[in-house]
């Protein structure tokens, strides 16, 4: 240990695999006194500005703060404060742009900057009794330093003592092209560096500390060499760039190598910035908090390029309106020319890591060649990675293999881009992949967290389960010693006691019962029987009373009299609401009697009226005479027969006769209006006609016994006649009969005939029940 210190003290620098030689740029820059800009019109101070959590808000809209209040507040470390860096009013707390690639909005406190510039009550200087680790590292995190070289880790834990520190080194190295911000702190504020240099030095009692500056910048190298003292080293280093990397700073001073997934601090050593030193010397001696640092304004458009002391929260556009060449809103480059970035608008505000703004003339896109693996990424890298390969891994977004090859350990320098021939924006590649892996960290990191939660569930379920099983055993036992002592003592089971008290008191429930959907309703089928019970007992009980009350004359004659009377002063109010009606207003009575005439009229159109509606009268006078030519046909037809039978018969003046009073009846029924169908009038003249021919026979047979042998022949000949009548008739009917054969009968539906077979019975019925009411 003591040897490889000595090396270091005597001089001895080592080297490191990689970086490149990129032109600088510092030459034209004013590296004098700076100056501070022109107070802007309004800040907007992000509340979170480093590494860790933010703090808690302490303002309101509408609050004065004076310069250098806190806005923010925080018992840990890992939340370093914000101050204000002017005074003024606070006018919002809203999400602002951000300074950063993506300019995605963070929370800020913005205020309207006034022209009086008050300072607020600083704390006082530490005296040298106070000078301790744990209120230097108090008093750096009230002050809200956080790392001023880039990364932004909260200064006050960076610094806590908690391993043996054998190498403090103080970062002077600024290798980034264009920035000369520490260069310019370094050489008109070395002695403040150098006394918070001693405060570190007392804080985390190093064995050596040194400060670390590359050889193109001799002018800091002799301020800090003019104010250090002997536990001081100044060390001049090679300008390389990424010498400036804490990794490559620690490796090219001490020669060891930080390795993947390690930490400085493993190996005993610690870096800071130039610039934390300064801000830890003005918080300590001064009671300054981190309220504004030094920003390097360069670039092609800039008339000036030089060093600006700038106020946190100050937006970009107000440092490099009064500055430029050409147009306000050109795009500006935030940090160096190697890992700095482009910001989407110059709305951003400055931030406690900005060290340098560009402002260079707009360059045309160039388009990106395909990889030619000429393997000059890799050795340009000085992380000694696969560039290359960890290009194919982020673009193909196979995060693992990306992982496996140490993605997560590029510093994001840009060495490797700087010498590709085909101009990839490797880092642009990197820094998407290492935000994937780190968002996967975060998803993985809380599910680790919520199955140990729910771990921690299971078994504290498993545990009080196998509690309550103990428990029920416990109880168990007791209930039978309790059983065995009251069963030695011939007292009554408890348990048996309080078993049959809850079956009584189930029992004292109402029944219930499933409904058809299942569902379990009361059953109030016994309450219901009791109250038809007790109904049936008032009416049994009222008609006893009744039945009393009418075997007593005397309560049956006021019963009766009490309903007369009701009944008579119905009557009377039924007779007197009509009166009243009728006589109280005339125009009342007008309407009664309209509503009257009206019923009246609608009773006689709803009677059957044969005269009143001509259509209907027209229609019965032609059915009438429809029914009346039937009548006529039937009649003349039966005459005809008559007249055939007659012509048959008229050798017989007998059977003319009857055939004559014959036509005389059926026209003494044709004039009474009797409906008579054809057919049965037809068959009243065959009878008709066969009565006179049976007359005619039995006056034939009186004649053949009353006259003389004589007219035989003649009574032969009427015999034959008539025989022949009755032959031809008979012919007649059995010729007739094919020709008029029988129709088919119908198929009746049995539901029909059932149909109408009740509609018979009912009629039946009703004819009989009509009698039967007429005959009583």
């Amino acid at each position: 240990m003591v040897a490889w210190l000595d090396k270091i003290k005597q001089g001895f620098i080592w080297n490191y695999q990689g970086g490149v030689h990129p032109e600088t740029n510092k030459q034209d820059i004013n590296c004098g006194k700076p100056e501070k800009i022109d107070l802007p019109n309004e800040l907007s101070i992000p509340v979170q500005q480093h590494i860790g959590s933010a703090g808690k808000l302490l303002v309101k809209v509408g609050d004065k703060v004076l310069r250098g209040q806190a806005l923010t507040e925080s018992q840990f470390f890992q939340a370093p404060p914000v101050h204000a860096s002017l005074s003024g009013e606070i006018i919002a707390i809203e999400p602002r742009v951000s300074a950063h690639a993506s300019a995605i909005p963070e929370l800020s406190v913005v205020i309207r900057v006034d022209k009086e510039q008050q300072d607020a009550q600083w704390p006082q200087p530490l005296s040298d009794e106070e000078l301790n680790p744990e209120t230097i590292c108090q008093r750096v995190h009230l002050s809200g330093i956080s790392g001023m070289g880039g990364a932004g880790f909260p200064t006050a834990l960076k610094i806590t003592p908690h391993k043996p520190l054998d190498v403090l080194i103080i970062n002077g190295a600024e290798c980034e092209p264009y920035i000369s911000a520490d260069d310019c702190l370094m050489q008109n504020y070395a002695a403040e560096i150098i006394g918070g240099v001693a405060l570190l030095q007392k804080v985390l009692k190093p064995a050596l500390t040194i400060v670390a500056v590359e050889d193109d910048k001799p002018k800091a190298i002799k301020a800090l060499e003019a104010v250090s003292n002997q536990d001081i080293i100044v060390r001049s280093i090679p300008t390389k760039y990424p010498s400036g990397g804490e990794k490559q700073l620690i490796q090219v001073l001490t020669g060891k190598e930080v390795k993947a997934n390690q930490l400085p601090i493993d190996l005993g050593m610690l870096v800071q910035n130039v610039g934390t030193a300064y801000a830890v010397h003005q918080a300590v001696t001064v009671g300054e908090p981190l309220i504004s640092r030094i920003v390097t304004l360069a670039g092609d458009l800039v008339t000036s390029p030089s060093n600006y002391w700038v106020p946190i929260g100050t937006a970009v556009s107000d440092v490099i309106n009064k500055k430029l060449q050409g147009e306000p809103n050109t795009p500006t480059i935030m940090g160096g020319s190697m890992m700095g970035f482009m910001l989407p608008s110059n709305q951003a505000p400055v931030v406690k890591t900005t060290n340098c703004l560009i402002v260079n003339n707009p360059m045309a896109a160039e388009n990106e060649s395909p990889c030619i693996r000429c393997g000059e990424c890799a050795q340009a890298c000085p992380m000694g990675l696969l560039p290359q390969q960890l290009y194919w891994y982020a673009k193909g977004d196979e995060l693992n293999k990306a992982r496996d090859f140490n993605i997560m350990d590029c510093i994001e320098c840009g060495a490797c881009a700087f010498v590709c021939p085909s101009e990839i924006s490797l880092v642009q590649h990197y820094r998407t992949a290492k935000a994937k892996i780190r968002s996967e960290d975060i998803a993985q990191k809380e599910a680790d967290i919520a199955k140990q939660r729910f771990d921690a569930r299971q078994a504290r379920l498993e545990k009080d389960k196998l509690e309550r099983k103990a428990k029920h055993q416990q109880a168990a036992l007791r209930r039978q010693a309790q059983a065995e002592d009251s069963a030695k003592q011939n007292k009554p089971d408890p348990v048996a006691a309080a078993l049959a008290r809850v079956k009584n008191k189930q029992a004292a429930i109402p029944a219930a019962k499933q409904d058809e959907t299942g569902e379990w309703i009361p059953d109030n089928q016994a309450a219901i029987a009791a109250r038809e019970a007790r109904k049936a007992e008032r009416r049994a009980q009222k008609e006893a009373n009744e039945n009393k009350a009418n075997a007593n004359p005397a309560v049956a004659a006021a019963i009766a009299r009490v309903k007369a009377k009701k009944q008579q002063n119905k009557d009377n109010e039924t007779t007197a609401e009509d009166n009243t009606v009728e006589s109280s207003n005339p125009a009342v009575a007008a309407a009664v009697a309209r509503a009257k005439a009206k019923k009246a009229q609608a009773q006689q159109q709803s009677q059957p009226t044969t005269a009143t509606n001509p259509a209907v009268a027209a229609a019965v006078a032609r059915a009438k005479a429809k029914k009346l030519a039937s009548q006529e046909v039937s009649a003349d037809q039966a005459d005809d027969n008559l007249d055939k039978a007659a012509a048959k018969s008229s050798a017989n003046s007998a059977v003319a006769a009857a055939i004559a009073r014959a036509k005389a009846k059926k026209a003494a029924l044709a004039a009474a209006g009797d409906s008579v169908d054809a057919g049965k009038i037809n068959n009243q003249d065959n009878e008709a006609v066969e009565v006179p021919l049976a007359t005619e026979q039995s006056l034939q047979q009186n004649t053949q016994d009353s006259t003389t042998s004589n007219n035989n022949a003649k009574a032969k000949a009427v015999a034959a006649a008539v025989a022949r009548a009755k032959a031809n008739k008979k012919a007649e009917a059995v010729t007739e009969a094919p020709a008029t054969p029988e129709k088919p009968a119908k198929k009746v539906n049995p539901a029909v005939a059932a149909a109408v077979a009740r509609a018979k019975a009912k009629k039946l019925a009703e004819q009989q029940r009509e009698e039967k009411d007429t005959n009583e």
